[in-house]
């Protein structure tokens, strides 16, 4: 936002609770957080007309956000981390749900922040796919683990037996994410570009489509730190410390380093994590190197409307 809101009603959110705050007359009511409790608060919001802001919460905030966007109220999705430095700077010590809702209304009215974009019907069908994939991958993950801590030959053959039920599911979502494709040709378009860059398959391609609509859109250094994957300066005075990435979305930048890891082994890569890795640098750092100038790739990519070519990099 360009200005100050002139009215500002702020929720701290839980899985069964919504806790609530305003600003300029104060608005402080625990709702559940149900259809009834988020038609209260748009409800609420709509008559003051106030800017909505809330801290990212996963899933539990998904709701909120689809009646807000419905109903044309703005609001912004804070970053819980930077929420929580603006309540250190501003002494709000103690952490309830009542105190966070009172402190997103001051962190609204000192700080402009820049209204959430909508995100559409399709992309919130296309997250949801990508959602429960990602769960299914991380279950099957933690049971192979466990597996190998089992001599039971029963016990082994029933969990064996559920790995291959978990990986049926999985394949079955990355069928519904193929649907997905053909039903909406504006995303199969960018997902086809996205994967035509080394080490970005079908799930990395549909994700960034999901989660990262801002690609094409921002500039360089915007779509890095947008990400995390833009080192920042750690310097005081005379002293120079090492730059660091920090902070960005993190599920998009893990798919990145997953990508990088193949892209590093592609000629157009190879020879940018070979200089790195002739003049000393770790293999963190070459990771984190690959994953930045793929980004770059990408993004230049949906920006000129083509596909990977190798010159870029």
């Amino acid at each position: 936002m360009s200005t100050l809101p002139h009215s500002i009603l702020s929720i701290d959110i839980s899985k069964d609770h919504l806790d609530t705050d305003a600003w300029p007359t104060p608005w402080r009511k625990r709702i559940a957080n149900d259809a009834g409790g988020v038609a209260t608060i748009v409800k609420k919001a709509r008559r003051l007309e106030a800017f909505v802001i809330f801290e990212a919460t996963s899933i539990y905030d998904r709701g909120l956000m689809a009646a807000l966007e419905k109903a044309g109220l703005s609001y912004h999705r804070a970053n819980p981390r930077k929420a929580r430095e603006f309540a250190k700077a501003a002494g709000f010590l103690a952490k309830t749900d009542r105190v966070d809702a009172a402190m997103l209304a001051e962190y609204a009215r000192r700080i402009p922040l820049a209204p959430a974009e909508p995100v559409s019907p399709e992309r919130q069908a296309l997250r949801r796919l990508i959602d429960r994939r990602d769960q299914l991958v991380t279950m099957r993950k933690q049971e192979a683990t466990r597996l190998k801590q089992v001599d039971d030959e029963a016990i082994r053959a029933e969990m064996e037996t559920f790995l291959i039920e978990i990986s049926g599911r999985i394949a079955a979502y990355e069928r519904e994410i193929k649907a997905h494709f053909k039903t909406h040709p504006e995303h199969e378009h960018v997902a086809r570009l996205l994967s035509s860059a080394p080490g970005v398959a079908l799930v990395t391609a549909a994700s960034l489509v999901a989660f990262l609509p801002e690609l094409g859109n921002r500039s360089a250094k915007s779509i890095t730190a947008l990400v995390g994957l833009a080192p920042l300066s750690r310097d005081s005075g005379r002293w120079r410390g090492q730059r660091r990435i920090w902070g960005g979305r993190r599920k998009r930048r893990a798919l990145l380093f997953l990508a990088a890891r193949h892209a590093a082994r592609h000629p157009a890569f190879a020879a940018f994590a070979k200089r790195l890795e002739d003049a000393g640098k770790p293999a963190k750092k070459i990771r984190i190197a690959v994953a930045r100038k793929l980004l770059l790739a990408l993004n230049a990519m949906i920006s000129e409307n083509r596909p990977f070519r190798e010159q870029e990099t």
